[in-house]
């Protein structure tokens, strides 16, 4: 290990720093990538969940208005 300058600071070598810094930006690379790929299948199966959903309200809305219809009408 280094010891500290007068002014308390280390000094690294620049082939170091670089090596640490290509490294950290890699690493925020692909935690963005992940991150995109996350947003993206949450995006797709949002969608999907919503298209059921309006399925499932139309079937509903059929089934009360029949109901309803049956009602004003009498038994069948």
């Amino acid at each position: 290990m280094s010891t500290p300058n007068e002014d308390g600071k280390v000094a690294i070598s620049a082939q170091a720093a670089l090596n640490e810094t290509t490294w950290f930006k890699d690493q925020l690379l692909n935690r963005n990538l992940l991150l995109a790929q996350a947003v993206h299948e949450l995006t797709a199966t949002v969608e999907v969940l919503r298209k059921q959903l309006d399925e499932a309200n139309t079937a509903l809305e059929f089934e009360l208005s029949e109901k309803t219809t049956e009602t004003e009408q009498g038994p069948k």
